[in-house]
Order: C-alpha cells, then sequence, then structure tokens
C-alpha cells in the first residue's frame, strides 16, 4: 500500500488548519487591540469632559454665591458628573503614566473645591479672584495646579492613543 498520497493529504490538511488558526488568532489579536484603544479614547475624552465641566460649574458656584460657597452646592456639582467613577475607569484600563495623571488632576480639581468651599474668596466674571481679595494667592496657587496637572493629562492621554486613528 502506498502511504504517500494519504499522508500528503493529512500534512496538506494540518498545513491549511494551522495557517488558518494563526491567521485568526492575528486577526483577533489586533481586533482586541482596536477594541481597547477606542475604549480608551472614549473614556479618556468623558474623564476631560468631566473635569471640564465640573470646574466650570465649581467656578460659576463661585461666581454667583459670596465664598464660601454652601458646601451642599459644591458637593452637588462635585458628584454630578461622576469623576470618581471615571477616575476608577481609567485605573483599570489605562497604562500607568495615564492612571497617575488623571488621578493628579482629580486630586488636583478636588483641591480647588475644597477651597472654594473653605476659604473667603471673591471670583470675578474671567473665573479668576478679584485683586487683594482674600483668600486669592490660595485660590491662585490650586488653580494653577489643576491647569497644569490637566495639561499634563492630556499629554500623557495623546501619548498612549497617539494621533487620531486614521482608518485602514
Amino acid at each position: 500500500m502506498d502511504w504517500t498520497t494519504p499522508i500528503s493529504t493529512l500534512i496538506g490538511a494540518i498545513v491549511g488548519v494551522g495557517s488558518t488558526l494563526l491567521g485568526e488568532a492575528v486577526r483577533a489579536k489586533r481586533d482586541r487591540g482596536h477594541q481597547l484603544h477606542q475604549l480608551r479614547r472614549e473614556l479618556y475624552a468623558r474623564y476631560l469632559e468631566a473635569l471640564t465641566n465640573t470646574d466650570s460649574e465649581l467656578q460659576l458656584l463661585a461666581i454667583r454665591q459670596q465664598a464660601p460657597v454652601d458646601e451642599g452646592d459644591v458637593r452637588a456639582a462635585w458628584r454630578s458628573h461622576s469623576l470618581l467613577s471615571l477616575n476608577y475607569e481609567i485605573t483599570l484600563v489605562a497604562p500607568t503614566p495615564v492612571a497617575d495623571a488623571a488621578d493628579t488632576a482629580y486630586r488636583s480639581l478636588r483641591a480647588m473645591r475644597n477651597v472654594i468651599a473653605t476659604t473667603e474668596v471673591t471670583i470675578g466674571n474671567s473665573g479668576t479672584p478679584e485683586n487683594n481679595a482674600p483668600g486669592a494667592a490660595e485660590w491662585q496657587r490650586v488653580h494653577r495646579t489643576y491647569i497644569d496637572a490637566l495639561a499634563a493629562l492630556r499629554s500623557a492621554m495623546r501619548a498612549d492613543i497617539g494621533p487620531a486613528h486614521q482608518p485602514t
């Protein structure tokens, strides 16, 4: 009996199935990478939006009310954009540099919130304290820290996700 034909057929089948499985594994890995990239982009955008909206609400409270602002109003503004849960999500899916920068931005915005809630400072319509107003130096310090942390966060996010994804 000639075994050449069945062995050749078996080897051909193994090579065919193996190459198909290898191709599928490569494609699945690429798809998972693309999905993770999309997840991060969307999460980063939501987190930056939440930080910015919370900052705006806090400053609006400080403009509209005599500081220190009512604690209930400050807490409502703080909780309205789910900052903490978004910060936790970033900790789960982002690389360490982004997670650290996100936490720094969160903490610096929280410090700004605390100043608005506990310090007598008069914020003008431009979002900055009136000259020589009580608490102006503290406000300038925490606000500058937040702005710097936000810039560092955006930079870390850009480094992670790269330029805008272009369809292939």
